[in-house]
């Protein structure tokens, strides 16, 4: 039968490893092969330890996929949509177009909040006064 030793192993888990042995009735050597059994008694899971703790880490669930025909739908369903975008005006726009795009909307972000909270009229008196 062969030996398995292992170098610089934590003397804290040895005697963990020791403590829980002997706490199921068993020498170093059989708790050591039990756990490694379980381990790989599940094989398509992945393991980790956390320096205390060996844990078995939760794999996500596949995803559900639809039917072929569900599948075959939303795709000629998508491929329409993309058909009636492309007959949409096309936008030439420049940077300053854009940057003035986002002036406006800030603006108007700044006037709708000031007018909910009551002081539009005021900003506007404040600015007018600079």
């Amino acid at each position: 039968m062969p030996a398995l030793q292992v170098r610089d192993f934590p003397d804290d888990l040895y005697e963990q490893l020791k403590t829980y042995a002997a706490s199921q009735h068993r020498s170093v050597a059989q708790q050591t092969i039990v756990a490694v059994e379980q381990m790989l008694a599940h094989q398509d899971a992945s393991h980790f330890w956390d320096g205390e703790r060996l844990y078995r880490a939760v794999r996500p669930r596949p995803l559900d996929f639809d039917t072929e025909a569900q599948r075959a739908a939303r795709i000629e369903k998508r491929k329409a949509l993309f058909e009636e975008i492309k007959k949409l005006p096309k936008v030439e726009m420049t940077a300053d177009d854009i940057v003035s795009i986002i002036h406006e909307g800030r603006e108007e972000r700044s006037r709708t909040i000031l007018e909910a909270c009551g002081f539009y009229e005021e900003a506007g008196r404040m600015r007018e006064a600079l």
